[in-house]
């Protein structure tokens, strides 16, 4: 059984702040800077970080992440957040010739 905060925590309801940051290699952190991009409509201008998120070991960072990108741009590039790594892995090369067309 869960207890309280962890319950609390995994719901995202806990009173402890979590600073955004895209570098911070917790989920959380990396959670909020998504949340806080996708909130204040920033999202196409953070489109490096969030398909670099899209690497995430995890699947809530990516799901957050591929939401914000959908939203920003209208299209997914068929990544699913939950494929395989392969699969996710040719999505995501979509998504990074899209965001850095210089490399």
């Amino acid at each position: 059984m869960l207890s309280a905060c962890a319950a609390c925590a995994a719901l995202g309801a806990c009173s402890a702040a979590v600073t955004a940051s895209w570098d911070d290699p917790t989920p959380r952190a990396q959670l909020e800077a998504i949340r806080a991009c996708d909130r204040d409509g920033t999202a196409a201008r953070h489109l490096p970080q969030l398909v670099r998120s899209l690497w995430s070991d995890d699947a809530v960072v990516r799901m957050a992440a591929i939401d914000a990108l959908r939203r920003a741009t209208g299209e997914d590039l068929g990544y699913r957040f939950d494929d395989p790594p392969k699969a996710r892995a040719e999505a995501i090369s979509r998504w990074e010739a899209r965001a850095f067309p210089d490399r």
